[in-house]
């Protein structure tokens, strides 16, 4: 009887010791067929995300998928092709879902779905794959409010910002003397960091914006900061700027309300501390994040490259003079005078328009959750 307890015993510990290495999260790649197209299939555990390739002929598409951690393998089927004058586009369903947003290409340029013709997206059921964009129409101070979609947006009025949300606009005063242009506004969780502009070109004392309750700090410093400073980026709680003229690093930890002046100069290079010279902060250099996503201007068109292929998208056909914020998977940019959004999830929105930004644009729009 004791044997037989010991082998139940052991035959219970080895299969649950098979359960928790099968079940286990590890990363893989595997090629296979499937209806004449040839897949190639890779979860990185790492990002938690799903690439995906798919090959016929001397056509390929890609696709980045998040989606929790599959045991399974082999989850790409129903492929299927469409194509319009010289529109193609690649339908797939992952996983037995169809939520995939399609893969698009104009000739040999790959565009975002949401530029495809009327024509091609009728090959598509929208609901797949757009949701529906929250809508918020209202006027305040010659601004017409068409779509916040739930963020919170403060527009520089040149002497504090113009608070806008879905529910609530407000006007918010930060100093008392006109300022054009704010280059030096940091912005980090639910707080902006702002020199104390009525202190002239040289502030002893920061103003620190807190956009959930409008408490408005003050944050005195023991050395002078210049308007030369930039914001170099932000890491965890803490954002940098650095003091071009006088050569210091600037910390700052908003909800504390404390700062520091570093002893050595450094930036975060994807995390990592990377120690930089003066010579190199000097030349506006920035933190580097470890994103799946970046957005550039090229020629006044937007794209959005990724870190997992070469693909170089176009997400807009407006004429962009501004990426206004960049979030990932969500950017945020001014076109003649409106300020747009763009995200897979409800494609490009128009979220206000503003005469003042025909001809003031640079540093005075902010973007909140």
């Amino acid at each position: 009887m004791k044997k037989l307890k010991i082998m139940i015993t052991i035959i219970i510990l080895s299969f649950s010791f098979f359960l928790m290495i099968y079940s286990k999260k590890r990363s893989y790649e595997l090629s296979y067929d499937n209806n004449g197209f040839k897949v190639f299939e890779k979860y990185i555990k790492e990002d938690n995300k799903y690439i995906i390739k798919i090959t016929k002929g001397s056509e390929s598409f890609n696709f980045i998928i998040n989606d929790k951690y599959h045991k399974n393998r082999k989850l790409v089927s129903n492929i299927k092709k469409y194509e319009n004058d010289d529109e193609v586009c690649l339908e797939i369903k992952f996983n037995n879902k169809n939520n995939v947003l399609p893969t698009c290409k104009k000739g040999n340029d790959v565009i975002s779905y949401y530029l495809t013709s009327k024509k091609m997206k009728n090959n598509f059921k929208k609901r797949n794959y757009q949701e529906k964009v929250k809508t918020s129409k209202y006027s305040y101070k010659n601004i017409d409010v068409k779509s916040l979609n739930g963020k919170k947006v403060l527009i520089w009025n040149y002497h504090g910002f113009y608070y806008l949300s879905d529910n609530d606009k407000k006007n918010i005063d930060i100093v008392k003397n006109d300022v054009y242009n704010p280059s030096l506004v940091g912005q980090i969780d639910n707080y902006l960091v702002i020199p104390n502009y009525d202190q002239g070109y040289e502030y002893k004392s920061l103003k620190i914006f807190n956009v959930d309750n409008f408490d408005v700090s003050k944050l005195s410093i023991s050395k002078n900061l210049s308007g030369d400073s930039y914001v170099l980026g932000v890491n965890d709680k803490s954002i940098f700027i650095y003091d071009t003229k006088y050569e210091r690093e600037l910390e700052i930890v908003p909800y504390k309300l404390k700062y520091r002046f570093l002893n050595n100069l450094y930036i975060y290079d994807k995390g990592k501390v990377v120690s930089k010279t003066s010579n190199a902060l000097n030349n506006n250099i920035a933190f580097i994040y470890d994103t799946d996503y970046e957005y550039v201007l090229d020629n006044n068109k937007l794209y959005r490259t990724n870190k997992y292929n070469s693909d170089k998208e176009l997400i807009s056909n407006k004429d962009i003079k501004e990426i206004v914020k960049k979030d990932n998977g969500e950017v945020y940019y001014i076109s003649k005078n409106s300020l747009y959004s763009y995200s897979d999830k409800y494609g490009e929105v128009e979220m206000l328009e503003y005469f003042e930004l025909d001809f003031n644009y640079k540093n005075i729009i902010y973007i909140f959750n």
